[in-house]
């Protein structure tokens, strides 16, 4: 893991320099001014602020008259390193901005208890430490910029005190009323002033000197080689020098374990493209193919809304005429107060489209009445992996995995659940918990052995088990169309699953063949042959006697003292005592009842039934032979 963690920065970084080269206003996409009060401040010869009003903005007021992109590159080239104060150079913690040319704080310090002096005085008495602070990180030994700053530093009071005593005039309940230009921003909202007089590329070249010594995660452990500074990036690494335990003991003297400045100032980068959603996720980033990866950020920010990363690949393939990805690293990551990695994989080849399409068939009749006449659901087709998470592994966990709802549609492999909302109880929470991670690797990883047989079985299994823990009965027995929905899918889907068993055995087919074998038990002329027989046989009968039950408010739960059986006899145990219920109701004439009941009571009592659960709940959800009109030989 370790080796493919390495390998994944060094692919970040050259994808991130890729794109920044061939996209070079990719770092300003999705990114606004932040809220509050931006000036920015002029001076003239002598130093002395130029006091145009006119470079003043409030992004409550001025959304139209807001020089966006300038102050999107102002901000960046002055924003501090992480999400914590820990690397300001404000020893007090209250200037947010890391620049000898930007003054950016929050509206709430001038409240601050903890700061001497009132209003706008608490941050004045901040600037000589903090300036002093930046000319020395920032500038090094550039005199001139270092004297332009320290004249940005004494007019930084004057221009505080103006917009503290600014008013404006506002609209309000129709009438101009003036007001306070401070009391139009939130506490948390920012007062941010820029310097005119510095060049952007000025900004940037003391903002990368800024960075040089903040990047790394701790200075401590940096080393220079061939006049270059490597250290331990800050980047996805929690190393604290004050907690011995957590240091990287088997990095620490190894050079190779290290990157170079300019390889944390790229992985800043790649960070604030994370931040700014500018990248999908999971995202991937195929090896010495930049054209793809660039193809790939491009399609996912053509639209005002983000787009999935399903329908990135969908449109990537139906433009490029292709239907594979290959040789990529996959990342999925997690957006909290930081970037957090749930899985890193290497991906040889991504499948895009099955190579035969996959058919669920309506083997199971889920349709619905229209005016007395009952309309069955066509076959579904499944053509590419994502139709396949849409459909199979929505219906499997109940829409609680993969959500669809209003068109809107999204998935959860990686966070946490709220059991609370999760359609099925406990039985399906634990199941999604159990597999999910496996069907992520299966779709997104082309992992196609992440799934077994008896993996298939079990969610199965598990899955139509949370619906007759939790539906009502409404009807006959077998009418449930989620039940049978999910029917469907095992028999359609069991060879996809089961590599194992004769390609020639179509499970589809089998549920025909049975209830044509039922029939024929029905009508007294044939017997069961084998045990898959006799469990699809006890399904027909167990449905057939659930529904001779009167009982008001019945539930899908009373099949479940008959799935606790592991024994066919004792399955014939339980059916024998729950016709000695019902027998009132059940006509003792010689018919379909009685010659399948007799072949399901007198079958071998000794056969395991749990490898038969698919074939008897096959039984109870097919239509029952049992109602089928009889024939006049019958008769």
């Amino acid at each position: 893991m370790q080796i493919i963690f390495n390998d994944m920065i060094r692919e970040i970084i050259n994808f991130t320099e890729n794109l920044i080269a061939d996209i070079p206003d990719i770092m300003q996409w999705k990114v606004e001014p932040s809220q509050g009060i931006h000036i920015i401040v002029e001076l003239d010869n002598q130093g002395r602020w130029i006091n145009g009003e006119k470079d003043c903005f409030c992004t409550n007021t001025d959304k139209d008259n807001i020089p966006f992109a300038m102050l999107v590159q102002y901000e960046q080239a002055g924003s501090r390193v992480g999400t914590t104060m820990n690397k300001v150079l404000d020893k007090k913690k209250q200037i947010f901005s890391c620049s000898p040319f930007i003054l950016s704080f929050k509206k709430k310090s001038l409240s601050n208890d903890k700061l001497e002096g009132f209003g706008i005085e608490k941050i004045i008495k901040l600037l000589p430490d903090y300036f002093a602070n930046a000319q020395n990180t920032c500038l090094l030994e550039d005199e001139r910029l270092i004297q332009l700053s320290k004249a940005f530093q004494q007019q930084c009071s004057e221009v505080l005190n103006f917009l503290q005593a600014k008013i404006v005039t506002q609209k309000i309940k129709g009438e101009d009323v003036e007001v306070k230009l401070f009391d139009l921003i939130k506490d948390d909202e920012y007062i941010n002033l820029y310097l005119k007089n510095a060049t952007i590329e000025e900004y940037r070249s003391a903002h990368d000197v800024y960075l040089k010594d903040k990047l790394f995660n701790c200075n401590n452990y940096n080393k220079e080689s061939e006049n270059e500074i490597l250290g331990l990036s800050n980047f996805l690494n929690g190393l604290n020098s004050k907690k011995p335990f957590l240091e990287h003991k088997t990095s620490l003297n190894n050079i190779n374990g290290r990157i170079s400045t300019k390889e944390a100032n790229v992985l800043s980068d790649f960070e604030s493209l994370i931040n700014n959603r500018i990248l999908p996720n999971p995202l991937p980033i195929v090896i010495d193919d930049k054209e793809a990866n660039k193809a790939i950020i491009k399609i996912f920010n053509e639209d005002s809304d983000p787009i999935s990363y399903r329908e990135v690949l969908n449109r990537l393939f139906a433009r490029n005429n292709i239907k594979n990805l290959s040789d990529y690293y996959l990342i999925n990551y997690s957006k909290r107060k930081s970037i957090v990695l749930n899985d890193v994989d290497f991906v040889p080849l991504f499948r895009f489209a099955f190579d035969k399409p996959l058919t669920i068939s309506n083997i199971f009749q889920c349709g619905i009445n229209e005016e007395k006449v009952f309309k069955p659901y066509t076959s579904i087709g499944i053509s590419n992996i994502f139709d396949f998470e849409r459909i199979v592994v929505k219906s499997i966990f109940n829409n609680s995995l993969v959500k669809i709802k209003d068109d809107r549609y999204s998935t959860n492999y990686f966070g946490d659940i709220d059991p609370t909302y999760v359609s099925g109880g406990d039985t399906m929470y634990l199941l999604i918990l159990k597999y999910r991670k496996a069907f992520y690797d299966y779709i997104y990883k082309s992992k196609i052995n992440a799934i077994n047989g008896l993996m298939f079985n079990d969610m199965m299994a598990q899955s139509i088990l949370s619906n007759i823990q939790k539906d009502d009965v409404s009807g006959r027995f077998s009418w449930n169309n989620t039940i049978k929905e999910k029917l469907n899918i095992w028999f359609s889907l069991y060879n996809l699953f089961n590599n194992n068993i004769k390609q020639e055995e179509d499970m589809a087919s089998k549920v025909t063949e049975l209830v044509s074998k039922m029939s024929a038990v029905a009508k007294g002329q044939s017997h069961f042959e084998n045990p898959e027989e006799f469990a699809f046989g006890a399904g027909q009968i167990v449905s057939y006697l659930i529904d001779r039950s009167v009982a008001s408010n019945k539930t899908y739960a009373m099949l479940e003292p008959y799935l606790q059986k592991s024994k066919s006899g004792q399955l014939q145990d339980a059916i024998a005592q729950t016709i000695a219920v019902y027998k009132h109701d059940i006509s003792t004439y010689k018919g379909a009842f009685q010659s399948l009941s007799s072949d399901v009571l007198t079958y071998d009592d000794n056969i395991e039934v749990k490898p038969l659960l698919k074939f008897f709940l096959a039984g109870c959800f097919c239509d029952c032979v049992i109602y089928q009109k009889k024939d006049s030989n019958n008769n």
